[in-house]
């Protein structure tokens, strides 16, 4: 599934739309109980820039990226439900990181899909940030030239 990337458009309504469409599928744990809107609306719209995975002019994934004192994080990497597992989220971190430089890391829960994920795209696991409520946290760095 060939997914082109670009920068997402907040004004635009459908872009907006499609968003929230993408957090509705997201695990509950990646949203902390916030509901699809609010989650988009508390962690994504503060991002310095948010890029999607788009497909038949629709966004499929997205992620967001905020510059911090350690460098670029990425924020709430998620692709819709019916696309997972065919490549979209690899296809949209790739694109996205050519554009990025420096060091770049992401806090997320352990787990299967993302160790190969950050894996394959050549990011080095720390051990554990945090634990809470059964759930690991761990970091994901990458320093790009």
């Amino acid at each position: 599934m060939p997914v082109t990337v670009a920068k997402v458009d907040l004004k635009d309504p459908a872009q907006r739309a499609d968003l929230e469409k993408i957090y509705a599928d997201s695990p509950t744990w990646m949203r902390r109980d916030l509901s699809p809107e609010d989650f988009v609306e508390q962690w994504i719209v503060p991002c310095d820039e948010i890029w999607g995975g788009w497909f038949n002019g629709r966004i499929l994934g997205a992620v967001g990226i905020r510059k911090t004192k350690e460098g670029q994080q990425l924020i709430g990497i998620c692709v819709r439900e019916v696309t997972r597992r065919r490549g979209v989220a690899f296809q949209m971190m790739e694109a996205v990181l050519k554009e990025l430089t420096g060091h770049v890391y992401i806090d997320t829960r352990q787990q299967p899909s993302t160790d190969i994920l950050f894996d394959h795209l050549g990011f080095t696991k720390s051990d554990p940030v945090s634990s809470e409520a059964g759930t690991t946290w761990v970091r994901w760095k990458k320093d790009l030239a």
